[in-house]
C-alpha cells in the first residue's frame, strides 16, 4: 500500500472514536473557548517577525496571591483550568473575572495586574509566541 493511500486511511478513521471496549463511541465534542483577531483591549494581534516559538507553560497563583503590574511584548493566550482572577488593564480602565473554563487572549505591551478572588488557588495554561529564547514577561519597576 503506497504511503499516500494509508495517510488517507488514517485520516478517514479519525471521526470515529473507539471505546476502551472496541465498541463505537460518541465522537469528540470540540467547544471553542476563543476565537477573536483582536486582544482583549482591542489590539489586532501580530506574531513576532521574522522567527517565533511556542512557549506553553502552567502557572499556579496560591489562594490570597497576586500577579504585580507587568505587560508581555508579544502575543498571550491563557485558559484559566481552575480558580477565579481578577485581571485589571490600567490603560485602558478594563477589569475583567476569569473562571475555570474561561480563555484570554492577553494584552500587547500594555500594564495590568492580576489577583486571586477566592479561597481557592488558580492555575492557568499560558501559551507565548516570542522569538526564540525570549520570554514574555516585563515586571514593572517599582
Amino acid at each position: 500500500m503506497s504511503k499516500m493511500l494509508g495517510a488517507t486511511y488514517l485520516l478517514m478513521a479519525l471521526p470515529v472514536a473507539v471505546s476502551a471496549a472496541g465498541q463505537e463511541a460518541s465522537p469528540p465534542q470540540t467547544t471553542i473557548l476563543n476565537r477573536a483577531s483582536s486582544t482583549i483591549t482591542g489590539q489586532p494581534i501580530a506574531m513576532p517577525a521574522p522567527a517565533l516559538e511556542v512557549v506553553i507553560s502552567r502557572t499556579e497563583i496560591p489562594a490570597g496571591g497576586a500577579l504585580p503590574m507587568h505587560r508581555h511584548p508579544w502575543p498571550r493566550y491563557a485558559i484559566v483550568e481552575s480558580g477565579r482572577l481578577r485581571v485589571r488593564y490600567e490603560e485602558a480602565g478594563l477589569v475583567r473575572e476569569f473562571g475555570p473554563g474561561e480563555a484570554v487572549i492577553e494584552a500587547i505591551g500594555q500594564w495590568h495586574e492580576a489577583q486571586v478572588v477566592g479561597a481557592e488557588p488558580v492555575r492557568i495554561i499560558v501559551i507565548d509566541h516570542v522569538p526564540p529564547g525570549q520570554t514574555n514577561l516585563i515586571r514593572r519597576p517599582n
